[in-house]
Parts: C-alpha cells; structure tokens; sequence
C-alpha cells in the first residue's frame, strides 16, 4: 500500500510547482513560474582577450661583428614626447662599461647633441647637432641607422625624419644613396645581420700526370 501512495504524493509535488500532473497541456502564467526559471539564458561569455605586451624600448650599438645590437633600455616620462627624449639621452650616452666589455660601441661621437623637435602623426623630428670629427661614409650610414633603429623602437615612433641646425637634411641609406624622405626601421634592417661571407670556390681536383713512355 505504501508503494501506491507515493503516485498521487509526487502528482501533487509537481502541482504544487505549476506542472500540471496529466490531462490537457496548458499555459503556465508567467507569475507561477518560480523565480529564475523563466529568465533567457545566459550569453556565452567571450573569451578574454590577451593583452600583447610592449616591446621593452632599446638603444642600438654597433657590435664587433659589425652588427647593430638593440639594448634594452628602460625610459621614463609621462607622455610619449618625454619617453623618446629620454630615449635618445641614453643613445647619447652610449654603452655601460659592461656593454663595452661585450664590445659594443657606438658610432655618435661623444659630442653629438641630438634633440628632439617635432612628435607629430607618429613621425619624430630630431635634429643633430655635429662636431667636427663626425662619422663619414659606411661610419655616418650605421650612425644613422643607430638613432633612427633606436627611435622607432619606442611604442608610437613609426619614422623620423633629420635635420641638422633645424634645416632638413639627406640620410644616407645602406646602400649610400641619400634620401630627403622619412627614415624607417625597414630602411637600415640590413645592419641587424651580419653581411654573407662568400663561399670559397671547391678545389679543381689535380689533372693526372701522363706515365712517361716505356
């Protein structure tokens, strides 16, 4: 008997939560349904999206190998115009004694004074200010290259553009053409490896010597 009960006990339950036991389906109000039931569920949430992190800002020094190395360097300054002049006193600097104890030099003579004019549409000014004794030929290419390599790698720095007593001035390019346009990383990645040294031709193998006569 007691197994019996238990059919119109749960018919009951169900009644009890606006589920009709059987017969006609109907309609359940919307002010029977217990509360949450009826709420849409919920959008799936979108995956987070990572953040990329920002490549640290570096200076660029010439290694023995003749390579521009990037150095990590830590800049300061509330705006991005702050950060690039910081940027550039440190290529101005040039090297820590343990840098140079890794061989990397500079090729900005100790006297060079370059300031920072004009941050506009992500192209930075920078005007240079030269002694006498300043890098010529392939030198002045790697010295350009160091300031405008060092510059772009800021965050917001796509190009520069020089001038030397605020009057524009050609850049050298690798290749010793000069350019009035603006200068870009692209311009002096050749200096980022090392140039290809020539395999040397294999060896002719000694003709044979002819056996004298008998």
């Amino acid at each position: 008997m007691r197994r019996r009960l238990l059919v119109p006990a749960l018919a009951l339950a169900l009644a009890g939560c606006g589920v009709p036991a059987g017969g006609t389906p109907r309609a359940i109000p919307s002010s029977e349904v217990p509360y949450g039931l009826a709420d849409p569920s919920p959008a799936p949430t979108a995956p987070g999206t990572a953040v990329p992190l920002e490549t640290p800002s570096q200076v660029y020094f010439l290694s023995a190998q003749d390579v521009l190395v990037g150095v990590p360097r830590e800049v300061e300054g509330a705006t991005l115009r702050d950060r690039l002049a910081d940027l550039l006193a440190a290529l101005e600097t040039g090297p820590s004694d343990a840098e140079r104890r890794e061989q990397l030099s500079t090729l900005l003579t100790p006297e060079a004074r370059l300031s920072l004019t004009d941050l506009t549409d992500h192209v930075a000014t920078i005007d240079i200010a030269l002694p006498a004794g300043a890098p010529s030929g392939a030198a002045s290419r790697r010295a350009v290259a160091q300031l405008v390599l060092t510059a772009t790698s800021l965050s917001g720095v796509d190009a520069v553009s020089l001038t030397i007593g605020g009057d524009p001035v050609e850049a050298p390019l690798p290749t010793g053409e000069l350019t009035s346009s603006m200068l870009t990383a692209s311009d002096y990645a050749v200096f980022l490896t090392a140039p290809a040294t020539p395999s040397a031709a294999p060896a002719e193998p000694p003709s044979a010597v002819p056996a004298p006569p008998s």
